[in-house]
């Protein structure tokens, strides 16, 4: 079950996928605006976002940028009727993970909000993960070095779960620059070398001798030996 924030102004589809939602195990907040929305993530945090783009007080767009400057994590799946390709590329390079035009099947709503969720549940879906010497929780936004606390930036932390999404998976510098920076993959700098260089003297013993976070020569970078604690199947 996961804790869904739908955003969806439509009161007939927007009472249907509450119930489509809740009748498959899951815990749904239905908003009809962008303000009841942004007011929902602050006092309950969902595990995913469903969000339609043209709402009554604002572009969903705008909310998801929004969104994800202040930190937020959650997956956010975009269900809307804007589906030309440029709509489609903004809406992934803009913060989203996935993106759905109406009119669409509910199986196919289904299936891709349990992939979404299936990629955080080996790690307990925002529970305490260990990469190397951290121990992090997204959901506190908090890291321990054994029994000592350290202050991690937002961008360290978004760079990390991006990683952790995806762990074992290469992940290109292009990747970095345009997912987790929001620059254009083509733009030249060191900026990704620099930064995980940096993570690297953080969560490794020798970090002149990776054994997490390691190189792919040439591609980017991936990482391993990640051990979740109170992970759910």
């Amino acid at each position: 079950m996961a804790e869904i924030l739908l955003v969806e102004d439509d009161p007939t589809l927007g009472m249907s996928l509450e119930v489509a939602l809740g009748n498959v195990g899951h815990d749904v907040t239905w908003c009809t605006t962008l303000g009841a929305a942004g007011e929902a993530v602050v006092r309950c945090p969902p595990d995913l976002i469903v969000l339609d783009l043209g709402l009554p007080d604002g572009d969903g767009m705008d909310f998801c940028r929004a969104e994800r400057r202040r930190g937020v994590i959650a997956p956010i799946l975009i269900l809307t009727a804007r589906a030309t390709v440029h709509a489609r590329v903004e809406g992934l390079t803009g913060g989203a993970d996935d993106y759905l035009a109406k009119p669409f099947e509910l199986d196919e709503l289904l299936a891709r909000i349990e992939a979404l969720m299936r990629r955080q549940r080996w790690h307990g879906s925002g529970d305490a993960v260990n990469v190397g010497r951290l121990r992090l929780d997204f959901r506190r936004y908090e890291a321990f070095d054994g029994d000592e606390a350290v202050a991690l930036t937002e961008l360290e932390f978004k760079v990390l779960r991006y990683f952790l999404d995806r762990p074992g998976e290469v992940v290109t510098r292009e990747e970095l620059l345009s997912k987790v920076w929001g620059v254009s993959p083509s733009t030249k700098t060191r900026t990704v070398d620099v930064f995980v260089s940096r993570l690297r003297r953080l969560i490794e013993d020798d970090g002149a001798r990776p054994k997490h976070l390691l190189n792919v020569r040439g591609v980017g970078y991936r990482l391993v030996g990640v051990a979740s604690q109170g992970a759910t199947e």
